[in-house]
């Protein structure tokens, strides 16, 4: 998540997302695969997809080399370790397949 040279804070909060990612991975027994996306739309925060084998998560990361999408994978792996899956994240909402978006907690 960190390429090249990084200030002290962003290697905390690389380590802290590296750290939250095994945390999770060993909960659910299955590898997590990060992927950031940049959508057009605006409200798209992320999503969660079961697959065969692993749990792919997809986030907002709109300017590669900022650390604003650390609270969105920090939301999407609560949510895998929550046993939640197959999900997309909107600003104010999750959206399950074939189910009107509902309010988080």
């Amino acid at each position: 998540m960190c390429s090249g040279p990084c200030v002290p804070e962003v290697q905390f909060l690389v380590m802290e997302i590296d750290r939250l990612i095994k945390q999770t991975e060993k909960k659910i027994g299955k590898p997590i695969v990060l992927r950031g996306i940049q959508s057009p739309d605006r409200e798209w925060r992320g999503h969660i997809a079961q697959r065969p084998g692993y749990v792919l998560i997809e986030y907002r990361d709109d300017m590669a080399g900022y650390f604003w999408h650390y609270d969105i994978i920090r939301q999407l792996l609560a949510l895998v370790a929550r046993g939640r899956g197959n999900i997309t994240l909107y600003e104010g909402g999750i959206q399950f397949p074939d189910i009107p978006r509902e309010s988080i907690d």
